[in-house]
């Protein structure tokens, strides 16, 4: 074998291992490629999922303050503020109930007085309540049971209205007169002992219309 053919194979071989090389950065070009174009596809789905977590933060945050507000000045005119406010905590976000009183924040739930914790917890309940598909049936277990003397009345006009405003309809165990002037039927119960247990039984419906 003569230099001229020696060479002239010595350069095909490599030109054959530039043509695996120029191959193989051509497809990882084409990798990094689309990678570069996941990326933008990622970043561009993030920032849609953002814009609309924080669209529906925005909506349930006015639909939630609306409802509550309307119910603490209902029963406190002017006196309450509520605010729901998002913030992200540890990677997630979470949900802070904010009252203020006369500019100032307060916590309702140290002394309660006049049973502010008991008109915002009945506000969030409604405001929980539309924003699902279930039945428009509500129970309550004594709704009002902190709620002044001179407070209840307010209290039981809510449940009136909102009954009437939502087509919701209340199951209320109260003691309440308030309540019970207000309600479209009443069951009587009564509770005998039989030993140590307690059985309670409807004594009688109770026409109050």
């Amino acid at each position: 074998m003569n230099n001229i053919q020696y060479y002239k194979e010595k350069l095909l071989k490599s030109q054959g291992k530039l043509d695996i090389l120029l191959q193989k950065q051509n497809i990882e070009k084409e990798k990094e490629e689309s990678l570069l174009q996941f990326k933008k596809d990622l970043e561009i789905a993030q920032a849609f999922l953002q814009a609309t977590a924080q669209n529906t933060q925005e909506s349930l945050k006015y639909h939630i303050e609306d409802i509550v507000q309307l119910a603490l000045d209902a029963v406190f005119p002017g006196l309450y503020k509520f605010e729901l406010i998002f913030e992200i905590k540890r990677g997630k976000t979470e949900a802070k109930l904010q009252f203020t009183k006369a500019g100032e924040e307060v916590d309702i739930f140290e002394g309660d007085a006049g049973g502010v914790v008991n008109i915002a917890s009945l506000g969030l309940r409604i405001a929980a309540w539309s924003l699902g598909t279930t039945r428009n049936t509500i129970f309550l277990d004594e709704p009002f049971v902190q709620l002044s003397e001179d407070l209840q009345p307010y209290g039981a006009e809510i449940l009136k209205q909102l009954s009437q405003e939502l087509n919701l309809q209340f199951i209320i165990v109260s003691h309440g007169k308030e309540i019970i002037n207000v309600a479209d039927k009443v069951f009587e119960m009564e509770t005998f002992q039989d030993g140590k247990w307690e059985i309670s039984r409807i004594k009688g419906e109770k026409n109050v219309r």
